[in-house]
């Protein structure tokens, strides 16, 4: 394929054969572009070397494809309609099944992103019917995909929540250094050493047993969609694969996260006793945990879109956190 245009240069270039002219528009992310045709959205990686792979690398763009599909199909099977395969012949990209595919895209079906779960809760718009939905789907997606492809990753189920945790801070901290001109280092330093600390004296993490993790979504409020009634979790396949299983109230975190930063404390709490119907109470220490790595998380995001006040309201809730934790050592 070396002396072939790539699958992103015959799309920019409008040689595809099987869709009619011009895509209506293009957007460009970090590691993809995506093009719209009508209700139709394609999306093709880019073939570039990342923290997480390499997208040059066949093998590695093969699985990332599959895992990235399947895994948002599970959660929005009415956005993510199909993985394609493609192979050249006679110079020319052509529909293949997927055992014979050279390269691959993903369609997508069009939606309004205007109503993600952000937008939603900046606007005090996101009823409790909406937030309780959003918990349970959440859930009950995750236990299925967790049961469909958990034996694919059965490694990363064999380790220990305590590992995992102390890897996930540093990561954090890695994350965080990459916007260092908006939250200086000694900040980041403070606050991830402090929840290292922490975390190191509270047996929790030792004792967890590694038979509850469930597969971790990036539920950012960005990717949690409303549309026609119905909820969509897009984007949703954390680029690196040992991010990917973990303890689920993580992720319920995040989400409790958003909605106390983005909305009030009041509609947080109707997340985490949404989930206790399912999974009983989480200590609350805990819970502060992540809450404050959900905020670091969010702080990176937002400042790296230059969403600055938005990444402040994060940063202060953080650093309440941060109190509320140091008072209960008291």
């Amino acid at each position: 394929m070396n002396n072939i245009m790539n699958l992103i240069e015959a799309f920019d270039k409008n040689l595809i054969s099987w869709l009619d002219g011009p895509p209506d528009k293009i957007i460009e992310t970090i590691v993809s572009k995506l093009y719209f045709y009508g209700d139709k959205v394609y999306k093709v990686y880019k073939y570039e070397k990342y923290f997480f792979g390499d997208f040059g690398f066949f093998d590695f763009r093969k699985n990332f494809y599959e895992d990235d599909f399947a895994w948002n199909h599970a959660m929005a099977p009415d956005v993510y309609l199909n993985l394609r395969g493609v192979e050249i012949i006679n110079n020319q990209y052509k529909l293949t099944n997927l055992s014979k595919a050279e390269d691959f895209y993903i369609e997508m079906k069009k939606i309004n992103v205007s109503k993600n779960l952000t937008n939603l809760l900046l606007k005090k718009q996101a009823s409790k019917k909406d937030l309780t939905k959003i918990t349970t789907e959440t859930i009950l997606r995750v236990k299925k995909l967790t049961n469909e492809r958990k034996s694919k990753s059965e490694n990363l189920f064999k380790r220990k929540l305590k590992d995992m945790h102390k890897e996930d801070l540093e990561s954090d901290r890695n994350l965080l250094y990459m916007i260092s001109s908006y939250m200086p280092k000694a900040k980041t330093d403070e606050i991830i050493d402090f929840l290292k600390k922490t975390s190191e004296k509270n047996n929790y993490f030792e004792k967890y047993d590694s038979k509850n993790f469930l597969f971790l979504i990036d539920n950012h409020s960005d990717n949690i969609i409303l549309f026609e009634n119905k909820i969509g979790f897009i984007d949703v396949l954390p680029p690196k694969e040992s991010w990917r299983v973990g303890n689920p109230c993580f992720i319920i975190c995040r989400l409790a996260t958003d909605v106390a930063v983005l909305f009030n404390d009041e509609k947080a709490e109707l997340i985490y006793k949404t989930y206790e119907i399912f999974n009983g109470s989480l200590p609350k220490d805990i819970r502060a945990i992540y809450e404050i790595r959900s905020a670091l998380i969010q702080i990176w995001c937002f400042y790296s879109q230059k969403k600055i006040q938005i990444a402040e309201k994060y940063l202060k809730f953080a650093e309440n956190k941060v109190t509320y934790l140091k008072n209960l050592q008291i």
